[in-house]
């Protein structure tokens, strides 16, 4: 009988005339054929007929088999495609960690290099290791041009099995640093950190090693040019060697040196360089002539060597309900991995997203969650949501729950977040995050939960970043970060990195109950905001336990369009309104209260362990602004069972009790819920 209902569900979906509110299967096998009516004895052989074939269909499951399915444009959903809160409509693999949805094409055919094409190669072994495969003659289309200035550039990659890999780029670790600038092409400072940019700036190149490049084929470099928390990719127009000048294509948001420090150092590498292909696992893509020059790090016949060639996401959706993704693998495209907007009730679950060039997961609507996902080397930010309106502070109710993000941001690191949420009254929480070049979670809006996550090794690159980050904004209140674990997090130079930054005077944050343990330069870090609650907190070796600044007077403007007038920001978000005013009473008369200053801040019943300096409250901050109460301070040795082996120690948050219960009225903290939990 259900074969027959199957069947006759594919007929009325053919012929135009679709069974409404009966929910159907469709099936999609490797070895099917579209000729088929779809069913699991008869399956499609192609998802996007599959997805064409649903809409307008109603709640039914899309049912993809084991094998790897190449997407050359990506699968599209619309308002077309929706199921109902009884019966969503599922896109589903039919065994989880099998079903793999590709950007990309397998290269074959791949040949020596010939003695012509690596006479530029600076590696001798490089030349006898480096493979060729002529794209065109594989029938791959034009490979795109690099953008003279990116970040994330959305173009063809090269995927080695199931690791992306490097395109040619010197040195191969870490960088070069570069302290003399011939042309800044910028204004001094303009207000904060902003200056007026007139042209592609210049610097002495260090050493001679850029004498060895073809720049007419095109090198591209990746640095920090101006700020410790500012990268950008540049093209060079042009390296005269006997000076050593090398100039820039493009210009950078804030120009080329410190304004500041006409001695500063900045790092930097070089991107895209032939003559640098001098290691296993780097690649280089002539884009002139649809080539790539290769050296494996394995063996070409027992492992695919893929090309990144879908630009657009693997999986998009506009304006679909109750639309669900579960249990695929979505891989190894140029563009982002999922894109859900404008959603309702739209759920993304157990989906490992990996190797792509921009995003991993991102889903704006209402109600719109990602669970159970796995996030992995992706080009910036890892999984996004925004939903909810903060006008009316209607909340959005999506959610980031149960994910594991980790090594995110390896081409667009100042995006390179695990998770970012904006809007109003959104949750992240039970994920962990790891192995990024900046902070884990970026936040802003109001009414925000984040809560029992597991943060560690972050802001590898970067500085002045928070693992968990938000600023700029009177308004964004009412979110509260409560019970997270964040951990071992370098201490980094500039102005380091910090376990939760409220940047620059962001206002009305509740910080409850989290563990920092040797987490950067700070735990907190209070740049000028007001109005803010940090309550029962533990900080575990830490250089510095709160810090709190004034940055107000120097920053906040109110007379023109500047990402620092504030009241502007509240002003459009009507927080004169009857709603704002009973909601946020204190930022409704923020005006009559000393606007510029920190006043507002409350910090009750701190635990700092082992940290070199609890409050680190700068000379511009009158203590008598701050309500400080019951925060209480031991060495680290007054509970030596907290730690057990390993350099460093690792912390047993199950002992941590221990030290809580000798602070009245502490709240506990649910330290066994922390992280991803198991299903049920």
């Amino acid at each position: 009988m259900r074969r027959i209902v199957c069947l006759w569900a594919v007929v009325c979906i053919v012929l135009g005339s679709p069974l409404a509110g009966v929910a159907r299967d469709v099936y999609v096998a490797r070895d099917g054929d579209d000729a088929n009516p779809g069913t699991k004895e008869k399956p499609l052989a192609s998802i996007p007929q599959a997805v064409e074939a649903m809409r307008g269909a109603g709640p039914g499951t899309v049912w993809i088999g084991p094998g790897e399915y190449y997407l050359e444009k990506g699968l599209a959903f619309d308002a077309g495609h929706a199921g109902t809160a009884e019966q969503p409509l599922v896109l589903r693999g039919t065994e989880a960690g099998q079903v793999r949805l590709s950007g990309a094409r397998v290269v074959e055919q791949l040949r020596p290099i010939t003695a012509d094409e690596a006479q530029r190669l600076v590696s001798p072994e490089a030349k006898r290791h480096v493979l060729v495969a002529d794209l065109n003659e594989q029938g791959f289309p034009p490979l795109g041009p690099l953008p003279e200035k990116h970040r994330d550039h959305g173009l063809e990659e090269v995927v080695f099995g199931d690791r992306p890999m490097q395109s040619a780029r010197w040195p191969n670790e870490e960088f070069v640093e570069f302290d003399k600038v011939i042309d800044s092409g910028a204004s001094g400072v303009t207000h904060w950190v902003s200056r007026t940019v007139y042209r592609p700036g210049s610097f002495q190149f260090p050493g001679e090693r850029a004498k060895l490049w073809d720049f007419d084929r095109g090198v591209w470099l990746h640095g920090f040019w101006c700020y410790e928390w500012s990268d950008e990719v540049l093209k060079a127009a042009s390296y005269d060697p006997a000076s050593g000048e090398l100039r820039l294509a493009a210009k950078h948001a804030y120009g080329i040196g410190s304004p500041r420090r006409q001695d500063s150092k900045h790092p930097f590498y070089a991107l895209h360089v032939f003559e640098e292909l001098d290691q296993p696992g780097e690649y280089y893509l002539d884009r002139r002539n649809n080539r790539l020059y290769f050296w494996p790090p394995g063996d070409v016949t027992k492992t695919p060597v893929r090309l990144t060639l879908c630009r657009q996401p693997l999986v998009r959706a506009d304006g679909s309900a109750f639309l669900s993704l579960r249990d695929l693998t979505i891989e190894n495209g140029c563009d982002a991995g999922i894109v859900m907007r404008n959603g309702l009730h739209g759920r993304v679950e157990n989906c490992l997203v990996r190797n792509m060039g921009r995003s991993g997961i991102s889903l704006s609507g209402s109600q719109m969650a990602a669970v159970r996902c796995e996030v992995t080397e992706v080009g910036s930010s890892g999984i996004s949501i925004s939903g909810g309106d903060r006008k009316t502070l209607t909340p959005g109710h999506c959610s980031i729950e149960h994910c594991h993000v980790h090594h995110v941001g390896r081409l667009n690191w100042e995006g390179g977040r695990c998770a970012i949420l904006n809007g109003c009254g959104n949750r992240l929480a039970h994920n962990l995050f790891h192995h990024g070049p900046t902070g884990a979670v970026s936040y802003g809006g109001n009414e925000h939960v984040l809560e029992l996550n597991e943060a560690h090794t972050m802001c590898i690159h970067y500085a002045d970043v928070g693992v968990f980050y938000t600023g700029r904004d009177w308004a964004s209140q009412g979110n509260v970060v409560r019970w997270n674990y964040v951990h071992d997090v370098a201490v980094k130079g500039g102005s380091g990195a910090q376990a939760i930054y409220l940047d620059d005077c962001d206002s009305g944050e509740t910080v409850v109950g989290n563990i920092t343990y040797r987490c950067g330069n700070r735990g907190v870090l209070l740049g000028g905001g007001r109005d803010n609650t940090f309550r029962g907190n533990i900080f575990i070796d830490q250089p510095i336990g709160i810090h709190v600044d004034g940055r107000g007077p120097r920053g906040i403007v109110f007379d023109r369009p500047d990402s620092w007038n504030l009241l502007a920001k509240c002003q459009a978000l009507g927080y004169q309104s009857p709603l704002w005013q009973e909601r946020y009473p204190r930022l409704a008369r923020i005006m009559d209260e000393n606007p510029v200053q920190p006043l507002g801040n409350a910090m009750h019943a701190n635990i700092f362990l082992g940290c070199q300096k609890p409050f680190d409250i700068r000379k511009e901050v009158d203590p008598a602004w701050l309500d400080r109460a019951n925060n209480v301070e031991w060495a680290l040795t007054e509970f030596p069972e907290l730690f057990e082996g390993g350099s460093p120690p690792r912390l047993n948050l199950s002992k941590l009790p221990a030290v809580w219960q000798n602070v009245p009225g502490f709240e506990p903290i649910p330290i066994e819920k922390i992280g991803p939990q198991p299903e049920g």
